[in-house]
């Protein structure tokens, strides 16, 4: 595996659980075969989301997987559109990126 693959990553928490739904189910809605073939022609290797056990907080990690920057830079095209349907929720995200420099 290429170790030197560009990550993307988040930590979105939401103040309730009707949130977490709501988000949950627009992140599905927006990640369409179609969106999924332009993403991977365009260098993404995969999104994955993950639900932190936190029993005081909901919250998901997000973890995108790029071949490169230059892919992650052609992947925003279409996720800079997020923002068009998430709507209608409260959430606060924080976001990291860098280079992965290990993996086994």
């Amino acid at each position: 595996m290429n170790n030197n693959n560009y990550l993307s990553s988040a930590i979105v928490t939401f103040p309730s659980e009707g949130d977490y739904k709501l988000w949950s189910e627009k992140f599905a809605l927006f990640n369409t075969d179609q969106a999924k073939e332009f993403l991977k022609k365009s260098g993404q290797l995969n999104v994955s989301c993950i639900r932190i056990t936190d029993e005081n907080l909901v919250k998901v990690m997000i973890v995108w997987e790029y071949k490169d920057e230059e892919a992650f830079v052609r992947c925003q095209k279409l996720w800079a559109k997020w923002g068009d349907i998430a709507q209608d929720f409260v959430s606060k995200i924080v976001f990291n990126r860098g280079i992965k420099f290990y993996s086994w």
